[in-house]
């Protein structure tokens, strides 16, 4: 039976209708589902069935199996009432199959349970009226789904096995051979039952496929008779034929809609001045609208011509009229509503010229007004001038809130960059966080207000929700003619001042100048030149020595990348590196940097590490890193404690979890981490509590004044012992003197670094392991 029942439930999962399209689906579901009402009386017989054994045999299994039916007639209840509740006219049939399954599973479970409880009276109990109850109820629920359900053989056959073979094996165990003659009955009970079902199915499906033949002649014979007004009603355009007294011949209903005409105007013989009149009585058209549609439609008559017109109606729609010339001197008009296709247009018009999110002019917009404003310089001499602003700090709101608040804050901007907008001016959106401004007719100091001003604007927090957000902007500024002939020249000084202004600080404007131009192009060729030397590996590591200030060994030594440039010589690091951070060659650098640090450290003594300086823009590429100081410290067989990476506090201020994330991967590694720097940016001492560093690097700025200056020596001091409370090693740069490190050293720091310990060189240069007292002082 299990074997039999799991094969039904499966069969029941698809389609349990075979033979009924989609409508007849949905009309034999909503059929079980017809009122409560059409469940109430057999749950209430499914509930006294077990209620009336237990007030006859006192069992409290069947009190039991009491509420448990109670509760599945209760959910079935609640199931119909929820499905008559909504409209089920377009129902899929996944939905309409999910209904079918949940009432086919609450029938099931009620069958089920009633089933077992016939089958507890009879083999558990001699109660005769125990016996005639669950017998009579579940014979008569088990005929009532015959009759109901015969569209569905699988469903009914469920439920038949469910009700009736509990009940046959509950006669059968009954030790009784009557009982045991109608046991084995009620299986032929149900192989009757399911034949006469199918029987039924049968001829369902035959009474509907008549029903579908009957309806499709029907259907066919009312189509011929209709077939001119079938194809003039779905026609999109409004149709309407005149004959050659200009009286209606043919119309459509589309035309009707349009015009809002009634049912007297649209029949045929309708003058169309009637037509005509009341139009204008409704307001529908005006005078004037009418009067050129007069004038198209003589002109019509006259030449045998089609022509277009267009109106709009009072209540807003555009309607597109054609008059084409008919047979026997009558005319067809043609009319389509071209609202939406208007506004279609216009969207895709706005699309083209304006930016989607904020609203301002796009690059199309832009290069569109700035080549007018060129051809008004030519023709007039009116000059203008050409504002390139950028977002000071955007990214990081993008990276860390999310594209929703970026899209926010930027649509804020625009808000706020409007505000101080002229009359004529022109704001256009250039892409990301990048604005562009033409002001035209207007000079220097007008412009150096307007610019300010947007600063001011921009000065002020975002709100975004509960979210305190602050974004500045700095402005590069570009006057045409002076500082450009040609869109492309000026844009690219507007852009070399916006340059300018963020490498001044951020949050400021920079009019262009020509040697702005020539420290570019001294830039270009800067990171043309490093590129190139990127590639054919002409970068070198030197290497600074930093001391155990007790023993005065030498514990690690910082990497430190030099380029040696073939025509300018030794270019500061303070020069190339943020070229490489800007263009994007840093990754590959300092990969590179990594990989060699570590091959050189591997041939040093075993107490000597290597620490390496990591940009805040290698952390952007997580995976990267990782790998790169996986694979170095494999290929060069450096133990992993050797390996110190050195980052700086502004790598912490971007994005913290990101950070954190990526300094635990590679700790997992057993690298170690570094403060570099400390004391030079914001909040330092939370980062100490937040950051897993395992040494703190005191900027060069406090050992300077160490000797003299007690503020220095308070804020060594208190690094000292706040680094040795959290078991951290503190190393203080710069040290040149030996008063400077006698000092140091008596404030609690245990390493140093600097040139009294000897200066960066390659690795060709040094080789002592120890240095003593003495030699520091030579090396000073």
């Amino acid at each position: 039976m299990a074997g039999a029942l799991k094969r039904v439930f499966k069969a029941q999962a698809g389609h349990p209708d075979e033979g009924f399209d989609l409508p007849g689906y949905r009309l034999l579901v909503s059929s079980l589902f017809s009122s409560p009402a059409s469940i109430v009386p057999g749950g209430v017989a499914g509930i006294l069935t077990p209620y009336l054994c237990w007030l006859s045999t006192g069992m409290s299994l069947f009190m039991t199996l009491t509420i448990l039916v109670s509760l599945v007639v209760a959910l079935r209840i609640m199931t119909v009432i929820a499905y008559r509740r909504r409209d089920h006219a377009d129902d899929s049939f996944l939905v309409t199959k999910r209904w079918d399954r949940e009432y086919f599973l609450g029938a099931t479970v009620f069958s089920i349970v009633l089933g077992y409880s016939c089958y507890l009276a009879l083999a558990l109990t001699d109660d005769a009226a125990a016996h005639i109850t669950s017998v009579a109820s579940t014979i008569a629920l088990a005929s009532g789904y015959v009759s109901r359900n015969a569209g569905r053989p699988k469903f009914v056959a469920v439920q038949l096995m469910a009700f009736c073979i509990p009940m046959a094996f509950g006669l059968i165990e009954a030790h009784n051979v009557y009982y045991q003659y109608i046991g084995y009955f009620a299986f032929l009970y149900v192989a009757a039952n399911i034949a006469i079902t199918n029987s039924l199915h049968r001829n369902l499906l035959a009474l509907s496929d008549a029903t579908k033949q009957s309806k499709a002649l029907a259907s066919a014979l009312h189509s011929q008779n209709l077939t001119l007004d079938a194809a003039l009603n779905t026609m999109i355009h409004g149709l309407a034929m005149f004959d050659r007294n200009l009286k209606l011949a043919v119309s459509n209903a589309p035309h009707h809609a349009l015009y809002g005409v009634p049912e007297t105007l649209a029949l045929p013989g309708t003058p169309l001045t009637a037509i005509v009149r009341f139009l204008i009585e409704r307001q529908i058209i005006d005078a004037e609208q009418v009067r050129e549609v007069r004038i198209a439609l003589a002109g019509v008559l006259e030449t045998q011509q089609a022509v277009s017109r267009e109106l709009q109606t009072r209540g807003g729609r555009v309607l597109v009229i054609t008059i084409a010339p008919a047979a026997e001197g009558g005319v067809l008009m043609l009319t389509e509503d071209a609202t939406e296709r208007k506004a279609t247009e216009a969207r895709i018009e706005q699309m083209a010229r304006f930016d989607e999110l904020t609203g301002l002019a796009n690059r199309f917009e832009f290069n569109a007004y700035i080549s007018e404003s060129f051809g008004r310089l030519e023709r007039t001499g009116e000059a203008f001038a050409l504002l390139y602003v950028d977002l000071d700090g955007f990214k990081q709101v993008n990276d860390s809130l999310g594209h929703d608040i970026g899209d926010r804050v930027l649509t804020d901007t625009a808000n706020r960059l409007r505000g101080v907008l002229r009359a004529g001016d022109l704001l256009a959106r250039f892409g990301g966080d990048e604005f562009l401004l033409i002001l035209p007719s207007t000079d220097h100091a007008t412009v150096t207000t307007i610019a300010q001003r947007m600063i001011d604007a921009m000065g002020r927090s975002f709100q975004i929700d509960t979210k305190t957000v602050y974004v500045t902007a700095s402005v590069g500024i570009a006057m045409a003619p002076h500082d450009g002939a040609t869109p492309a020249d000026l844009l690219r000084h507007a852009d070399t001042a916006l340059y300018k202004a963020k490498a001044a600080g951020r949050n400021t404007l920079m009019f262009f100048n020509p040697e702005m131009a020539e420290e570019m192009l001294d830039r270009h060729e800067i990171e043309v030149d490093l590129r190139q030397a990127s590639e054919n590996s002409e970068l070198e590591l030197y290497y600074q020595p930093i001391i155990d200030l007790k023993t005065q060994e030498i514990v690690t030594r910082e990497a430190l990348m030099r380029w040696r440039h073939p025509t300018r010589g030794m270019v500061p690091p303070g020069i190339f590196i943020p070229i490489a951070e800007q263009s994007g060659l840093i990754a590959s650098m300092g990969d590179w940097a990594i990989r060699q640090a570590c091959k050189d450290a591997a041939a040093w003594p075993n107490g000597v590490g290597v620490s390496v300086n990591i940009s805040p823009l290698q952390f952007r590429e997580p995976q990267r890193i990782v790998e790169t100081v996986k694979q170095s410290l494999i290929a060069s067989r450096l133990e992993s404690d050797r390996l110190t990476l050195e980052v700086t506090e502004s790598l912490l201020i971007e994005d913290n979890k990101l950070t954190l994330a990526v300094i635990d991967d590679l700790r997992a590694l057993g690298v170690k981490f570094a403060l570099d720097d400390f004391g030079t940016g914001y909040s330092s001492l939370s980062y100490l509590s937040t950051y897993p560093f395992a040494q703190v690097k005191i900027d060069q700025s406090f050992a300077r004044n160490v000797h003299c200056n007690e503020a220095s020596k308070a804020i060594i001091e208190a690094v000292c012992q706040l680094a040795r409370r959290l078991s951290m090693t503190v190393v203080v740069e710069g040290i040149e003197t030996e008063q400077q490190r006698v000092a140091v050293q008596l404030l609690g720091a245990q390493r140093a670094q600097g040139y009294l310990f000897g200066r960066p060189e390659p690795m060709s240069q040094f080789h002592p392991k120890r240095i003593t007292r003495a030699k520091s002082r030579n090396v000073a």
